[in-house]
Parts: C-alpha cells; sequence; structure tokens
C-alpha cells in the first residue's frame, strides 16, 4: 500500500484502479480447484495531485466496495 502511494505521488499521474477477486475464488491455505471464474473489473481512474492519505482511502474504498459487488 505506501509503495502505491509513492508511486502515485512521485510520478504524478493518474490511478487506474482494478478489483479482481481471485481471493474470493481460491482463498488462501485452500484447494485448488478447477473451472472458476476470476472477475476483473477496471474502476474510475484516481486523478493526480492528492495527498497519500486522501490517495488511499480513496483506493481501498473503490477497491473493496467494487470487491463487495463480485462475492
Amino acid at each position: 500500500k505506501k509503495g502505491t502511494a509513492r508511486i502515485y505521488e512521485t510520478l504524478n499521474v493518474k490511478c487506474q484502479p482494478v478489483a479482481i477477486n481471485s481471493g474470493f475464488v481460491w482463498p488462501k491455505n485452500q484447494s485448488l480447484s478447477a473451472n472458476k471464474t476470476i472477475t476483473v473489473s477496471i474502476l474510475k481512474p484516481i486523478n493526480s495531485g492528492l495527498n497519500k492519505e486522501d490517495f488511499l482511502n480513496i483506493l481501498e474504498n473503490n477497491i473493496y466496495s467494487e470487491l463487495d459487488k463480485m462475492h
């Protein structure tokens, strides 16, 4: 998370958030099963210029909101 904020701040460009539900499809420490569908959602870009805290809050809220819809 901190690395993402540093890259965002250093490059001063928009961030393109992506939500992926592979953690729900293949939970940690469980056996993998075939024929599962993973969904990838491309979310609305976050404009440059926010401070690190605001950026991370928006990023986390957007991704977790989308994951809640997928689950």
